[in-house]
């Protein structure tokens, strides 16, 4: 019994201590509660992880211009929830900031929750395909634009240095267009199109399912 008294106390010790902070000068990186819910497939506890949460945060300064401060304004105001009154004409109910980064990263991660797994995803290797992608489409606002229609680009890295702006625009289109392929025919066309620009995997229509 003696032995184990060293262990109770150790275990006190952790149910007293505070959970992981995020934000500020010396906490971690913040990630929102509901983002670490789409990482059950590789984190099934949906735990926070220092990793993940680096992650969360480049894909939030990514997704943002480096043309503007801090990437640009984080919020935008939300007053769907505001209604004027008849009789007096002023406004009622309530309002609020929506922060866009973090909005426009949570439906990205939606579409590819892998981009948080450490696994598979680097950050170093985003920051790169992002670079490659300015540099082959001329601008930012382009490069962010195929990052918003295919997020799992951003893992290509130095990969996308050998296409040419016309081969990954129409990678990205292909897989756009996939829904509306009709029957097997289609997709076997569409494939074998893919195949003759002799692209990488994950061009590939089906490694996008």
């Amino acid at each position: 019994m003696a032995a184990l008294l060293p262990l109770l106390g150790l275990a006190a010790a952790l149910r007293r201590a505070p959970p992981p902070r995020m934000g500020g000068l010396t906490g971690l990186p913040r990630i929102p509660s509901k983002a670490l819910r789409l990482t059950r497939g590789f984190n099934p506890s949906c735990a926070y992880t220092e990793p993940i949460a680096t992650l969360w945060r480049d894909l939030e300064t990514l997704y943002g211009y480096e043309g503007v401060v801090a990437g640009g304004s984080r919020t935008q105001r939300d007053s769907s929830r505001l209604a004027r009154g008849g009789a007096t004409g002023k406004f009622r109910g309530l309002s609020y900031n929506v922060d866009l980064r973090a909005e426009t990263v949570y439906a990205m991660v939606r579409k590819e929750p892998s981009l948080l797994d450490p696994e598979v995803s680097n950050r170093f290797t985003f920051v790169k395909s992002k670079a490659i992608l300015v540099e082959k489409l001329g601008s930012e606002k382009a490069a962010i634009e195929l990052m918003l229609a295919q997020p799992a680009i951003l893992r290509e890295g130095d990969a996308l240095q050998e296409k040419t702006a016309a081969e990954i625009k129409a990678a990205v289109l292909l897989w756009q267009l996939r829904p509306a392929l009709a029957g097997l025919a289609v997709a076997a066309l569409a494939l074998t199109a893919t195949d003759s620009l002799g692209f990488r995997p994950w061009i590939d229509l089906m490694a996008f399912s």
